[in-house]
C-alpha cells in the first residue's frame, strides 16, 4: 500500500513552504513558493515535515533545471509525521 501527499502552498499565501524528508542518513529539502505543489510518497523508512517560512527568509529561487538540494542535518521538529 502506498499513501500520496499533495501539498499545496495557495497563491497569495505571503508564505513558503518548505518541505523536509528524512530517510535517516541524509535529508531532502525544497522550498514550495506561493501557487506551487508538490507530491510526497510516505514510506516507513522516512519523516516529513512541513514548515512555513516567511518569503524574506527562504532562499532565493534556483534554476528549473537544478534538483533537490540534499542535506545532512537533524530534521526540525515542527510538523512531523511518521509512518510505520
Amino acid at each position: 500500500m502506498t499513501t500520496l501527499i499533495f501539498v499545496e502552498n495557495v497563491l497569495g499565501s505571503g508564505q513558503v513552504v518548505k518541505l523536509t524528508e528524512d530517510f535517516g542518513d541524509y535529508s531532502v529539502t525544497r522550498d514550495l513558493r506561493p501557487g506551487e505543489n508538490a507530491r510526497l510518497v510516505v514510506s516507513p523508512f522516512k519523516t516529513v515535515t512541513v514548515e512555513e517560512v516567511p518569503v524574506s527568509l527562504a532562499a532565493p529561487p534556483v534554476a528549473a533545471n537544478h534538483g533537490p538540494t540534499i542535506r545532512t542535518f537533524p530534521t526540525p521538529r515542527f510538523l512531523e509525521r511518521r509512518c510505520g
